[in-house]
């Protein structure tokens, strides 16, 4: 047990009773963080965990029956996530990934397409434009990393006259190599017989796509990525596509 002699502890070889300290002889504040920090033994009042000092994003943690925190990892979800960008094209420019950043969300539209002119001697339908590729994605990406972004524009509509041209493809959503919204393609126009429209876009990797809902949605209206009308009367020229946009966050 310990020995009190003028306001010092004496310890002998055996150990203190549990019932020779308890709350009342310890005063308030007199315990500092640093005796209990976690540490060598030795050194702090508490053992070490296995969880290593840092910051921790959309962290899943483990608590013992003690209330110590004894795992920490963190996670691949979409925390705080913060809208970045919200643009229409046609654009191009650089976003520098944030050292914390770990991941993407994107709603992404390529450019539609431009629609076909039709030819001063013939009359009918010219081919209208192909739809831009469109869709959501949530996708892995490297903080402190630079990533080229280009937002598509909408394509030309053909010429008419006497050219009856074919429309214009419409330019390509992307961020570097981690998202990508293909423009339409233009339609053809009509000179003779000729009236093919152009081919729709497609967007791989995304999570959703496709959904032709989403261009009458709140983020977009139904112009955006919408390819081209051919052109019904003779002479004229095609119609042209809309622009395509880009809708982005990051979890910094």
């Amino acid at each position: 047990m310990g020995i009190i002699s003028n306001g010092n502890t004496v310890i002998d070889n055996g150990a203190i009773d549990a019932n020779e300290v308890d709350t009342t002889q310890i005063a308030n504040d007199a315990v500092t963080a640093d005796k209990l920090a976690t540490g060598s033994v030795g050194t702090d009042a508490l053992a070490a965990t296995a969880v290593s000092a840092g910051q921790y994003q959309a962290a899943t943690i483990t608590v013992d029956a003690d209330g110590r925190l004894t795992a920490a990892s963190s996670g691949a979800g979409a925390a705080n996530m913060s809208n970045i960008y919200y643009k229409t094209g046609p654009g191009s420019f650089t976003y520098s990934a944030p050292p914390s950043v770990s991941k993407v969300q994107a709603f992404a539209f390529g450019g539609g397409g431009g629609g076909g002119g039709a030819w001063g001697g013939t009359g009918g339908q010219a081919g209208s434009g192909g739809a831009g590729g469109f869709g959501f994605w949530s996708v892995s990406a490297s903080g402190g990393t630079n990533y080229s972004v280009s937002i598509g524009g909408a394509g030309g509509g053909g010429s008419g006259g006497n050219s009856g041209g074919s429309g214009g493809s419409g330019g390509s959503t992307s961020i570097g190599n981690i998202i990508v919204a293909n423009g339409g393609g233009g339609g053809q126009g009509r000179f003779g017989y000729g009236s093919s429209p152009g081919s729709a876009g497609n967007a791989p990797g995304a999570v959703h796509g496709g959904n032709t809902n989403m261009q009458t949605s709140i983020l977009f209206n139904a112009s955006v990525g919408g390819g081209g009308a051919g052109a019904s009367n003779t002479s004229a020229a095609g119609q042209g596509g809309g622009a395509g946009a880009l809708v982005m966050y990051d979890n910094r």
